[in-house]
Order: structure tokens, then sequence, then C-alpha cells
């Protein structure tokens, strides 16, 4: 099975924990990092990135490396500061160029999308309490300078980027052109917001080990 390091999105972590439960029940080896914005993980997405980096320099290399919402930039920050991963999986990537201030993005997260998958407010607010406004805000800011557009391309790894069709708070124009200037497969996922894989690990689970096959099976024919 796969050795799996999961990113979560900003200042927010619980949400993703039956996912990675998941996983888990599923024979996969599964690390959820702390998310940016909480005071073991800092405010900074280089920093952050070069955290998540020393985990795979720690603990050996990972199959996959699966970042989430701000997460995804947390993901590609580590592959350009040297993550030993196999493959990189983007799912609801951000911040497109539209949204880059702070009133456009607090507009978009207070929008909701109002899909019955979402996160309960309940459950968020635990985790923001933890990162606190200040872990919120500075990490907000860095997000908005770190432009996935410029830094992805620059990944060597295999890159999987999914949409989810319900998503209202990372567009779908976006999303194809990072996978456009990446190489990167692009997957719409039905009926999933920009929280999955909230309340949907079976999916989850299947996308995860069908991905690690298929990069196990290039890697091994790349060795021959």
């Amino acid at each position: 099975m796969a050795r799996v390091i999961m990113v979560p999105g900003l200042a927010v972590r619980r949400y993703l924990q039956p996912a990675a439960d998941a996983l888990r029940s599923a024979g996969h080896s599964v690390a959820l990092c702390p998310p940016l914005g909480w005071p073991a993980a800092g405010s900074d997405l280089d920093s952050y990135g070069r955290r998540i980096a020393d985990q795979t320099w720690q603990y050996g290399p990972a199959d996959m490396l699966v970042g989430m919402s701000v997460g995804t930039q947390g993901a590609v920050a580590a592959v350009r500061a040297g993550a030993d991963v196999g493959r990189l999986l983007l799912i609801s990537p951000t911040i497109d160029p539209q949204r880059r201030s702070v009133p456009a993005m607090l507009a978009a997260w207070l929008g909701g999308e109002q899909h019955p998958d979402s996160p309960r407010l309940r459950t968020q607010s635990q985790d923001w309490v933890r990162a606190g406004l200040s872990g919120i805000y500075r990490g907000l800011r860095s997000a908005i300078d770190y432009p996935l557009e410029r830094e992805l391309p620059q990944a060597r790894q295999p890159v999987t980027i999914v949409h989810g069709d319900a998503d209202r708070i990372s567009p779908l124009p976006y999303a194809a052109d990072l996978a456009d200037r990446s190489g990167a497969e692009l997957l719409i996922m039905p009926d999933a917001p920009h929280s999955w894989p909230v309340s949907d690990g079976d999916r989850f689970v299947e996308l995860i080990s069908t991905l690690t096959r298929s990069t196990r099976m290039i890697s091994a024919a790349d060795a021959e």
C-alpha cells in the first residue's frame, strides 16, 4: 500500500480526519499535516513547504503528496523544497487571480457552497480558534502571494488536479489553466464541493489507490 501525506486547507484539519481514517482502513500509511496558520506549522508557505519536505527526508519518501485548497500551495512548496514524493494530487487548487486579495477570499469563503457535504461551521471553528486571527490572516496573505501557475510547472513529479463540480471557491477555468501549464491530468469530480474529499472517503480511497498503481507502473517501466 501507499505512504500518503495530506496537506489540509488554511487553518483547518479536523474535516479531513475521516478521509485520512478511510485511507488507513484501506491499508495506506497516512500523515495528516497540521495546516498552514496553526502555531505548529507557521504561516509562511515557503517555510511550511520545507517542513513538509523534512518529513520525507526524516521518515522516508511518500508515494503521494495530497494538497487540498490552500494545501495545494503547501504541497507545491514542499516539492519545490525537494520533498521526496512520487506524485502530486492537488484538490481544489487556490488561489485564482481574481480572488488574490483578502476581501475577495473572505467573500468567497463566507459565501459558502450550500453543499450538504461541506464542513459545518462548528467543525471549522474549533480549528480556527487554534490558529487565531493572526495565524489565519498571515497564512492567507502568504497564500495570496504564492501563484501556483508560476510554481507548479517546476514540479518534476506527475501531477493530478481534481476540481469538484460543486466547487464555488476555486473556479474550473483556473484548475484547467494549471493543468495545461503543468501538463497535469485534470479530473472533474461529480457532486463534490471545494472541501472534497469531505464525507466521500470511498471515492477518495479509490482515487489514491488508482493513482498509486499508475505511478508505480510508470516507475517500473522507467527502470527497465
